[in-house]
């Protein structure tokens, strides 16, 4: 592929981060006197944001009355456990420095901006996107919109059909599609790869350390 500047999804693609929402979530759940939800459940809300995993987890466990009080308590426990058990996938260190110098890189989440760049900071990440990474409410609007995608555009010099987009769910695919940049999934991450096929992605990979060959390097 021809590609110039590479932007990766967070959650999923780059960090394993299941185990500390759900052991967020279920603490949070645990304070107001509801059942525990299954880590299979929590890991199939992860991908738009807090507030929709927090109004699709109240929802499934049938407490919507206390949705505003579940998501307060949730932020205020996740914020002081971010990255307690969350890790970095096989290979992602390792490849992300293999493309350090070679392209241009960024960062976009629909996790709020200072969770996204708290992890991305106590993760040594932020060494690779030079600024470039952007939360769910960095921008007045978050993936699938292209607006943060087409912003590290702008920032890079970079036509949108010389980006991709690397990400693990449909929003990832839409995202890109939508600036016009090239797709590709991993199925390794919270999203089946059914989702992605569905979603149109161009390439799958099923490590992270694929993406090397992909890019042809």
């Amino acid at each position: 592929m021809n590609v110039k500047t590479i932007v990766f999804d967070l959650d999923g693609t780059l960090i394993d981060s299941k185990e500390d929402i759900a052991d967020a979530l279920n603490h949070t759940f645990g304070v107001m006197g509801y059942e525990p939800l299954p880590m299979s459940v929590i890991e199939s809300f992860v991908g738009n944001g807090i507030n929709p995993l927090i109004h699709r987890a109240v929802e499934a466990a049938g407490h919507m009355d206390r949705e505003r009080e579940v998501l307060e308590f949730f932020r205020e426990r996740y914020w002081e456990r971010l990255v307690v058990k969350t890790r970095l996938y096989d290979g992602v260190m390792e490849t992300l420095e293999k493309l350090d110098g070679r392209y241009t890189m960024g960062l976009i989440s629909n996790k709020p901006q200072r969770f996204t760049f708290k992890i991305v900071e106590e993760l040594r990440l932020a060494r690779f996107f030079d600024g470039a990474v952007y939360g769910g409410d960095t921008l007045p609007v978050k993936k699938p919109d292209p607006a943060a995608l087409l912003a590290i555009a702008e920032k890079y010099g970079t036509a949108p059909e010389k980006m991709m987009i690397v990400g693990d769910s449909a929003v990832d695919v839409a995202t890109g599609k939508n600036a016009g940049a090239r797709t590709v999934g991993v199925t390794y991450g919270f999203r089946a790869a059914e989702e992605l096929k569905e979603a149109g992605v161009e390439v799958m990979i099923d490590r992270f350390g694929d993406l090397l060959k992909v890019l042809g390097e």
